[in-house]
């Protein structure tokens, strides 16, 4: 198996050539856009700059499920904005921790101001695929962190011991079986 060198930077990893739409630009033309190309996502500019990103989730939350015309609505409507960025520089451990803290799945990645790709979860999971399993699973932590502090237990894979239990529950924000939980 292929070692990884241990801080693999955003650049080595983003992919490049990031496609872009004008902020004035219709919610449709950025559907066509993204299904021509096969992408989930826009980078939205105005005068050249990047102010935002559309993604396949904004078009059926914001659009669809709100039964909108695609036709009529400007992108600048539904785009997320400002964009989050990282530099090509930064290791791919401070992207995923950039996506996780911020709960995205992709960065804009920038040199001097100038966009120059985009990182996403999926360009990370192809080269270290333990980092995917953090970034997806923040939130189901979280969501069973409460639900333990309120019910009284989880069911799942111990994080000390890693076996599998009816009754975990979070101890210093790991989730722990009865028998790995420290006595006081």
């Amino acid at each position: 198996m292929k070692e990884m060198p241990e801080d693999l930077a955003v650049g080595d990893v983003m992919t490049r050539g990031v496609i872009c739409i004008d902020a004035n630009d219709t919610v449709q033309k950025a559907a066509e856009i993204m299904r021509k190309n096969s992408i989930s996502s826009v980078i939205v500019t105005k005068k050249g700059d990047g102010v935002g990103i559309v993604t396949e989730r904004d078009i059926i939350s914001k659009i669809v499920a709100e039964s909108k015309d695609p036709k009529r609505v400007k992108i600048s409507d539904v785009m997320t904005s400002p964009l989050i960025t990282i530099n090509p520089e930064s290791t791919i451990d401070d992207a995923a921790a950039i996506m996780r803290d911020r709960d995205i799945r992709r960065l804009v990645v920038t040199r001097k101001g100038k966009i120059i790709g985009v990182i996403s979860e999926f360009d990370i999971v192809k080269v270290e695929p333990t980092l995917h399993t953090l970034i997806q699973e923040k939130s189901k932590w979280e969501i069973s962190s409460a639900y333990a502090a309120s019910e009284g237990a989880v069911t799942g894979i111990c994080e000390v011991c890693g076996e599998y239990s009816e009754t975990l529950r979070s101890v210093e924000g790991r989730m722990t079986c009865e028998e790995c939980i420290p006595s006081s």
